[in-house]
């Protein structure tokens, strides 16, 4: 017989699934945003993804961050669904503005945003953004309660740092 080798135990009808939400308004980890604002040094002023309940920043933009100049530090935890959209905005912005920008993101390093936005090198020969890759998957939160199940995909924050 030719073929994969299953494990005795596996059986179809119990393979693993992913537990994708059907909404995007998961909130970030305080803890997490903490860590990395201590890493890379920063303290963004405004949260351009956010509402009332989950903003990070004193200064947020509830909808439409997308028809905006963000001309503040910002931080954004994307709608993943939407996460190509957020990425080009934001180092438009970044670019545009010389402001400095904190994103956390799934780590889909083979897609076209992170190949043009977030990693190589800029037309000056420098780092479009720097990186600090998260071990393990981000439980997010959501109503002040930690998930259940972790992230579908592994995480990182990508800073995007003003000249």
């Amino acid at each position: 017989m030719h073929g994969a080798i299953m494990p005795e135990r596996w059986n179809p009808n119990n393979a693993p699934v992913f537990n994708l939400s059907k909404t995007d308004d998961w909130e970030t980890p305080t803890d997490l945003l903490l860590m990395a604002q201590n890493y890379f040094d920063f303290e963004p002023t405004l949260d351009v993804c956010a509402t009332k309940f989950n903003k990070k920043c004193n200064l947020f933009i509830k909808t439409q961050a997308l028809n905006m100049n963000w001309r503040l530090p910002f931080f954004m935890n994307p709608i993943y669904s939407k996460a190509k959209d957020w990425i080009f905005h934001a180092y438009e912005q970044h670019k545009k503005w010389n402001v400095s920008g904190l994103a956390l993101l799934f780590s889909k390093t083979d897609t076209l945003a992170w190949h043009d936005c977030i990693l190589g090198w800029d037309e000056n020969g420098n780092p479009k953004a720097e990186i600090l890759w998260i071990k393990g998957r981000v439980h997010f939160w959501k109503n002040g309660k930690r998930s259940v199940n972790p992230a579908p995909y592994p995480s990182a924050f990508v800073f995007w740092r003003a000249k």
